[in-house]
């Protein structure tokens, strides 16, 4: 779908009523007074490009991660050592919580009198503790898992099978966060004569609300997982979430259309509610997006997982943009300190990691999903980046690409060299982030290695540059707002 305005069709007028007409839209588009810089010479076929080698690693890696499943036979389990074991035979002292294919998984046993052994959730042990075995946080067993993943790291921390899944999770972050930034340039620099009022800007007062709003949606979420985390509920947190995504497939798929053609689809209709015009491709791409669904809703597959946090990642940089720098800076330090309270401080104040518990709580395309290896039960076991860690940034550094447009259009530059500069920092942040999390065996709020990397660097070029001023009062319009404004103006002169 696209919020973009046009008449549904032609109509004959007479001379005044024309001339009317003429002037209303001399009045509209006086009101939208930006002028967009050139479009840097081989943008679309960057674009493009950047497009396949997307494609291209979503493929491979998805032949990399299914290349590590084996079947194990039903009622087995396997060990660590390939030895098969019968799942009854699962020894939790030795082994750690009960796995998914046990018959008492996410519970624990509790001895009673007369030597009665008794089945409990994990979830009704007491906060506190003690905590038995077979319960995840045992502490013979938290210790031993700890020991088990530092020396599985320091073993495969340089084999392919340490390095894979911190290339997969590098090259789909980075190449995500490029195009995201190049897409958005691409319509950012639509000529005059075919722009038309683009997507809205977010305002310093925006900048302010994006933690509070990330807060209160993230804590709702974790207590409606808490305490009315029914099948159901879950269900229908997915299902709202993997339409969205459904959606998304179908806008993603128009808008690539769009840039190899060099041209808009025409609209097939409008909803009118929404204000949105549907184009063919639109429907198009949405149904292949709801075929999609369909798989994951079923299977919960890590690659639809993966193609529909994708989508979702290059629509959110692609349509949404901050006004200034002022504007990014505002909002990368907010979510950074929403981004470390959530992932070190909630434990001690809602008795668990919040931003965990939801990660892993609600089976929807919320992140993205790098499998790491074999569970015994002989699902794959993946390592996570929520999507915030790629849109955020991704925000940002689509800034910097208008900037570089706007300077190499005043012939100031002749590159990228903003934008190619912060995205070499994002990806160290990346790798700094995976480092961290592998030497400590612990989550780590991303956000909290980016946000440095790339202000630093943004504002070293700046300053290295001379630009450091001209930069921070640079000011990109809200064209859709000045166009509502000036139709508004219209309607009252008529």
């Amino acid at each position: 779908m696209t919020s973009r305005k046009r008449d549904e069709s032609p109509k004959p007028v007479a001379p005044a009523e024309a001339d009317a007409a003429d002037a209303g839209k001399d009045k509209v588009e006086a009101k939208v007074k930006f002028v967009p810089p050139p479009r840097p010479e081989g943008l679309q076929r960057s674009v493009l490009n950047l497009y396949g080698v997307l494609a291209a690693s979503v493929l491979v890696w998805a032949i990399i991660g299914q290349s590590m499943m084996h079947p194990v036979p039903e009622g087995k389990f396997e060990k660590k050592d390939g030895k098969v074991i019968d799942i009854n035979d699962f020894d939790a002292s030795d082994l750690g919580p009960y796995p998914k294919c046990h018959p008492h998984h996410e519970e624990h046993k509790v001895a009673g009198e007369n030597g009665t052994v008794t089945w409990v959730k994990n979830s009704d042990a007491a906060k506190g503790g003690p905590f038995p075995v077979g319960h995840p946080e045992n502490p013979d067993w938290v210790k031993k898992a700890d020991g088990l993943m530092k020396a599985d790291n320091k073993e495969n921390r340089f084999k392919w099978k340490g390095l894979q899944v911190n290339f997969h999770l590098l090259v789909l972050a980075t190449v995500t966060v490029f195009l995201g930034s190049k897409h958005g340039l691409w319509i950012f620099t639509e000529p005059a004569e075919t722009r038309e009022a683009g997507p809205p800007v977010l305002q310093s007062e925006d900048a302010y609300w994006f933690p509070v709003l990330g807060s209160g949606m993230l804590l709702g979420l974790f207590l409606v997982l808490k305490y009315l985390g029914t099948y159901w509920i879950k269900t229908l947190i997915t299902c709202w979430i993997v339409m969205i995504c459904t959606v998304g497939i179908g806008k993603n798929t128009d808008a690539v259309v769009a840039v190899y053609k060099k041209a808009r689809a025409k609209p097939l209709f409008r909803i009118p509610y929404f204000d949105e015009e549907v184009t063919l491709l639109e429907i198009a791409g949405s149904g292949v997006g709801a075929c999609m669904a369909a798989c994951y809703i079923y299977s919960q597959n890590w690659i639809v997982n993966n193609v529909f946090g994708l989508s979702f990642c290059l629509l959110g940089i692609r349509m949404i943009g901050i006004s200034s720098i002022k504007v990014g800076v505002i909002m990368f330090i907010g979510l950074f300190f929403y981004d470390v309270f959530w992932v070190f401080g909630s434990k001690s104040v809602f008795g668990s990691n919040v931003m965990v518990s939801v990660a892993t709580g609600v089976e929807a395309p919320i992140k993205l999903l790098f499998p790491r290896d074999l569970s015994g039960c002989g699902t794959l076991r993946n390592s996570m980046l929520g999507l915030g860690d790629i849109v955020v940034p991704g925000i940002f550094i689509a800034f910097l690409a208008k900037w570089d447009a706007v300077k190499m259009g005043e012939k100031a530059s002749t590159s990228f060299v903003y934008l190619n500069t912060v995205m070499v920092a994002y990806f160290l942040s990346l790798v700094t982030t995976v480092s961290i999390m592998l030497f400590f065996n612990a989550a780590q709020p991303a956000l909290l290695y980016i946000v440095p990397y790339v202000l630093i660097a943004t504002f070293g070029v700046a300053a290295s540059r001379g630009e450091l001023k001209e930069l921070w009062k640079f000011e990109i319009p809200d064209e859709s707002a000045e166009a509502e404004e000036a139709k508004k103006d219209e309607k009252k002169e008529d």
